[in-house]
This record gives C-alpha cells, structure tokens and sequence, in this order.
C-alpha cells in the first residue's frame, strides 16, 4: 500500500538525518520511505523493534536504534498504521517457526488487555496453538497445551491459561461458538494422540490414569519421572520401553546407565508431519558431566542425533557440591524444555553456527534468533550433537563429546564430528 505525508527520521543520539514530505510505500519485506527531495530509505520489516501510533502520527524503532516518524497521511493513516503491523506479524509468524496447518483462518474480535496489547485483533488456529494478531501489538503465539479451560459468559471469550493469565476476547458475534468448539477439538485432539502414546505404553491403564498422564504429559510439556511415577509406575516403565520399542534401545540404555537415572524428564510432541513422538532429557553429572543430553524417537522409527546442552559454566562447574550440581540440571532443563516449545522443537536453529546462518538455506533462522529469547540461550548452551550410527561409535563419541565438555574453558567452545554433514530436512 502507498500513502503520501511528513517524515522525520533521527538518528540512535536523536541527530537528525532527514525530513520533509514523502510517500511511504509497504511492499514485500520493507517499508520505502520516497522522500520529494532527500535520500531514497529502505526498512525492512525485521529490522523494526517497535511500531507506536498515537495522534495520528506513527513512530518505528529499528533495532540500529534509528527513528522514524510518519505524520500527515490523512486518511490512510489507519490503513497504514494496519497494514505494517498485519505485514510484519506475517513476517515474524515465519521467523518464530509457526510453519503449521492452519485449523481456522482469521477470526475478527476484540482483545481486552493482554500483555501490553489490547483493541482489535485476528485469531488465527493453527495444529498446535492459537495466534493473536492484535492491529497495533505484536502477534502472540498461545499453545493448546497451555490452556486450562474456556468459557463463554455475557458475550465474553474467556481462556484460562496456567500461567494464571486470562484472555478475554469480544466482539466476536456468530464466529464465538465456532471459534470456542475449534479450539476445544483443537486441544482434544492433541490430548487423544497423548493418549493413544499412553496406552500403548501402559495398555492396561484405566481411564483415572489416562486422564492424569494425559495433562500431565500434555503436547509440548516434560514430566519428571517421580511426577510419572506419582500417578503409576508402570507406565513410566511403559513409556521407557516404548522408547526402546521405537527404535532407541541401546542410546537409552546408556545415556539412563551414564546419567542420572532419577532426574529423567520424559514428554510427547506432534510433528511437523502429524505424528507423535516421545522425547527424554537426563542429566549426565559427575566429573566428567556438566550435560543434559536430549534425546526423541521419529516418525521412521530410528532418531537422528543426540543432543547435549552445558548445565552450569565450565568454570565454576568443578567447585560446584552435587546438591548445586543436581539444582543447576533442573534448572537447565526448564530451559531446554521452555527453547524446545518455543521453535516447535526444530533442531536447525540449534545446532549451526554462525557462519552457516549467513548462507541459504538456514539464514532463515538468523532472525528467528534475535526475536526467540529461549532460542539464544539453547544456542549457548549447546555443546553438540552426536548422530545416530552403530551403537559401539555412537557411544564413543559420546564419551568424546563429554571429554571435551569437560575439559574446555570457554562456554562457547562446540563439540563438532567431522563426520555428522548438515541435513536440510533435520526437523521434527
């Protein structure tokens, strides 16, 4: 869209670097501002931290700390202030990973207060969580697997999230039943599929247990052992042979015989392809740990690779007592769990460096990165992966991977095989 009006735009210290008339033009993946007389500008969509509108005048942020202000567009200033926010929560739907079948396309309603946004906004449903699209917010991904319950009362939407947080959406006429009914099959179908894992596992589980394993493993989420356990312990010896029926026996034997046993945490996500797969972390401590090692089925029945994450800083890891040691893994794999939801469990954005991220196909996720704080802190974490070959080398370079963790000084030092090659199609 084009719309003709004043611009000004400064510098991160305030310094001016033009201003005048100008037409804005929104196309593709950037803002063009065409100034009458002054230099030709160009802002891509993902180089904006903030969009603010407020007296008919909008102001953009870039993240080089330049500012851009547009006034004077007349009538199209809602329709620019709507269009910029729709373009560029188009662009970051991509760049967060949100590459899942749509369920239902855009709902029109009113967002009450939510973290920071509120007025109109779009819903849209997709395999594995909701998206609100707010016209002057950011989106905001909401998965199924973090709702606790939904009611409709006095024309209102209401969606209980177990974070406490409440979503409140109105104005939504004949599309608040279908809307409310989409969303209820959407988190009822991803509870049947974690059922069906369950009773595959544990065939003779009665419905009390199913349905207590089946929130507590909701899609997405990692469960401890002792919180399996609580509910029976024969299904977390199910799910352990389910594991190993999956095509993952001699890996989890070892890792459950190098790391601790008792820490395990065990979950369930669907992938990219619909199926359901099961995915364990155990922390590998001692001298010679300072690791949480990751570990998933898929859908052909092998796994690819092994991950490994860095539970505490190298060098305050040797001085650390077991009981910091066992504290700092827990911590850890809150991390890995909430980075892990976060880009839906791809493992590129992960694993390549920096310098594979400038090239295609993987510069995709160089802004993935800069908007996923969890992301980041995966990345720095990671310290490799060990691909899925015959058991006797996939052990040894195991053990080569954790020598080398334990031995390195800087946190930002990888374990690389010379022989692991890049997979272009390495997602889940």
């Amino acid at each position: 869209m084009e719309a003709e009006g004043n611009y000004l735009l400064v510098d991160g210290t305030g310094a001016e670097l033009g201003k005048g008339e100008a037409k804005v033009v929104l196309a593709g993946d950037a803002l063009e501002v065409r100034p009458r007389s002054g230099q030709y500008r160009l802002m891509p969509l993902r180089d904006i931290v903030t969009i603010a509108n407020a007296n008919f005048q909008v102001d953009v942020l870039m993240r080089d700390g330049r500012r851009l202000r547009l006034s004077a567009l007349g009538r199209r200033y809602e329709d620019l202030v709507r269009e910029l926010h729709r373009s560029r929560n188009e662009l970051i739907m991509r760049d967060l990973l949100m590459n899942e079948k749509m369920r239902k396309p855009g709902v029109k309603a009113e967002l009450r207060p939510f973290r920071g946004a509120e007025g109109p906004c779009e819903v849209r449903l997709y395999e594995t969580a909701m998206v609100l699209m707010p016209l002057r917010h950011g989106l905001m991904r909401i998965r199924y697997s973090d709702i606790e319950g939904i009611e409709s009362r006095d024309h209102v939407l209401r969606i209980a999230l177990s974070s406490g947080e409440l979503i409140a959406l109105t104005m939504l006429g004949r599309e608040k039943d279908p809307l409310w009914n989409a969303i209820s099959d959407a988190m009822a179908e991803l509870s049947r599929e974690t059922q069906d894992v369950i009773r595959s596992a544990y065939p003779q589980a009665d419905g009390c247990t199913l349905e207590a394993a089946a929130a507590l493993l909701r899609e997405g989420r990692a469960a401890g052992r002792w919180e399996v356990e609580e509910i029976s312990e024969e299904l977390w010896k199910g799910l352990e042979e389910e594991v190993r029926a999956r095509g993952l026996a001699f890996e989890h034997s070892h890792l459950m015989a190098r790391g601790r046993r008792d820490m395990v945490r065990i979950g369930m996500k669907r992938s990219l392809t619909g199926d359901v797969y099961i995915w364990f972390a155990v922390p590998i401590l001692g001298d010679k740990g300072n690791a949480v090692a990751v570990e998933a089925t898929s859908s052909d029945g092998s796994g690819r690779a092994t991950y490994f994450f860095r539970i505490a800083p190298r060098a305050t890891y040797p001085s650390m007592d077991e009981e910091s040691r066992e504290a700092m893994a827990e911590a850890c794999m809150d991390i890995i769990t909430a980075g892990l939801r976060e880009i839906n469990f791809r493992r590129q954005p992960i694993y390549l460096t920096d310098e594979q991220l400038r090239v295609e196909p993987w510069s995709k996720y160089r802004f993935s990165i800069l908007l996923i704080p969890e992301l980041r802190e995966l990345r720095a974490r990671f310290i490799g992966r060990v691909a899925h070959t015959g058991e006797e080398q996939w052990k040894a370079k195991v053990e080569e991977l954790l020598a080398f963790n334990a031995s390195a000084k800087d946190d930002s030092a990888r374990w690389r095989d010379p022989e692991d090659e890049l997979d272009p199609e390495d997602e889940n």
